[in-house]
């Protein structure tokens, strides 16, 4: 089995931001498959941010909920982005996810 950066969006957060960053999280999922494994963390940090950025519209920062049309489906805060979730838990759990997948190859 091949291994790519995909792989470090499987372990999914217990809890989401805005009803749109389940969305984000799967469309960034599919945007890394075949995406080497051999970066560093920064990069990926930076790669992360700038598909974010992509996506969005605008650079990722605390305290941004931008409404993504697409990933609108239902509900109160239905196709909003948080970008504090991003900061705090998306990107976080990513980097430890990234980190785990390192040690074992």
């Amino acid at each position: 089995m091949v291994r790519d950066l995909s792989v470090i969006f499987e372990n999914k957060p217990e809890q989401w931001g805005l009803r749109g960053d389940p969305y984000l999280w799967d469309e960034m999922k599919e945007a890394f498959v075949g995406k080497n494994l051999d970066v560093s963390t920064r990069d990926l940090a930076n790669e992360i941010c700038e598909y974010y950025e992509k996506v969005v519209g605008e650079p990722l920062k605390y305290g941004a909920m931008v409404f993504i049309e697409r990933f609108a489906h239902g509900g109160m805060s239905s196709g909003h982005v948080s970008g504090e979730f991003w900061i705090c838990r998306g990107i976080p759990l990513l980097i430890e996810n990234f980190n785990k997948i390192k040690t074992t190859i």
